[in-house]
């Protein structure tokens, strides 16, 4: 089903960063600085694998890593909302939109699987450029985001911290849920291309962490989306209140690497 949404203005939004305090946090944590010339292009984010395309900046990947570990994590632990339902989408997209996000498009539905034995990883890929291709953008860099996915969840593989944090955070009982999105900049704008995948019903463990499954032999959902940020919001007081409110959540949860 289709969602439309509202921009939310500057001022609401910063008190809306700040009130998404996340449990475990000590206080104020210390001050992380600022690598405007990072050289990750990747990271594991909760139980979601994001990357970046060439040409964003160090705070903008930053203001994604938290935006996104803010919301995803304000749903599951302070709203106590079950992963991989319709309602844990609903609102994380709220909270997204909250942080300075504007859906293009979104939806949850039932993922019909099309050939014998495709994996839930070639699932999501699909996925992912199904939606780029039914929107109205266009362009080279658009068109390299399903790769850019992709090479992300390969390279992660190779890198042991983030796949064990990756595992330990997608596996559920008897099926999986994890997201994929790639991110790119734009005449001044951030686009995060985002599928959420769940499955229910496996019988047994799923393999490689759910990524290798047959998405055929089990039930499976998926949130679609794409959205834009308008990256005049992005500031290093906005920053400063993503990390207040991420507290020691981000040491735990979000780990970089290169793709």
């Amino acid at each position: 089903m289709e969602r439309h949404h509202a921009r939310i203005n500057s001022s609401k939004r910063r008190k809306l960063i700040a009130a998404y305090k996340l449990p475990g946090a000590p206080g104020k944590p210390p001050a992380v600085p600022l690598d405007p010339n990072n050289p990750c292009n990747a990271a594991v984010v909760n139980n979601s694998v994001i990357s970046f395309a060439e040409g964003l900046s160090g705070i903008n990947r930053e203001y994604i890593r938290k935006s996104y570990l803010l919301a995803s994590s304000y749903v599951s632990d302070v709203l106590k909302m079950h992963r991989g339902t319709e309602a844990w989408y609903d609102e994380f997209i709220k909270v997204m939109i909250s942080l300075g996000w504007l859906p293009v498009r979104s939806s949850f539905e039932r993922v019909s699987s099309s050939g014998k034995g495709l994996t839930v990883q070639l699932a999501v890929l699909n996925l992912i450029a199904a939606m780029l291709a039914s929107t109205s953008l266009a362009g080279p860099l658009l068109a390299s985001l399903p790769k850019l996915a992709a090479d992300a969840l390969e390279a992660m593989k190779q890198h042991p911290a983030s796949f064990e944090l990756f595992k330990r955070n997608t596996t559920l009982h008897q099926g999986g849920d994890f997201g994929v999105a790639s991110c790119a900049e734009n005449d001044g704008e951030v686009m995060m291309v985002l599928v959420t995948y769940s499955s229910r019903g496996v019988s047994k463990q799923v393999g490689l962490p759910f990524l290798e499954w047959d998405s055929t032999s089990s039930e499976a959902f998926s949130g679609q989306t794409c959205l834009v940020l308008n990256t005049s919001v992005v500031n290093e007081k906005t920053i400063q209140l993503m990390r207040e409110s991420a507290g020691d959540k981000v040491q735990l949860a979000i780990a970089q690497y290169r793709i």
